[in-house]
């Protein structure tokens, strides 16, 4: 198509490559001003050691989770995700924080695993929206 606009050489194609630009343009905004999703991880030797309801609420990676749950739960409706390694083992271990998570206080609802850590060696803690 070729334009029929009196606006001089050369002008109506850099107008137009200016608006096939202007998705990519309006997607790295958005993405450069939404909130970013903080991850804490506890990992194996911090797990290693021995279990109970008060030395898990001193642990600095659940502590900062669970407080973000609190503040953005307060807003409007929010989900921890527990992202565990693959295998076995990994899923134990997050159905192991879940249970203690549960037993805290937290909803059952409000707590998702997912095989999908970057570490082979911890857990990562996001707090998300409710639709991720």
């Amino acid at each position: 198509m070729r334009c029929t606009r009196p606006c001089g050489p050369g002008k109506c194609v850099i107008l137009g490559l200016m608006l096939r630009g202007l998705p990519l343009l309006v997607t790295l905004f958005w993405a450069a001003i939404a909130p970013a999703e903080t991850v804490q991880v506890i990992t194996a030797d911090d797990w290693a050691r021995p279990r109970s309801g008060e030395s898990l609420v001193q642990m600095p990676a659940l502590k900062r989770t669970v407080r973000a749950y609190l503040d953005a739960n307060a807003e409007r409706g929010r989900r921890i995700v527990i992202r565990h390694p693959r295998g076995e083992e990994g899923v134990l271990w997050a159905e192991e924080l879940r249970g203690w998570l549960v037993a805290l206080g937290i909803p059952s609802q409000a707590v998702d695993v997912s095989p999908a850590s970057t570490r082979v060696d911890a857990l990562e803690l996001a707090v998300t929206d409710m639709e991720n």
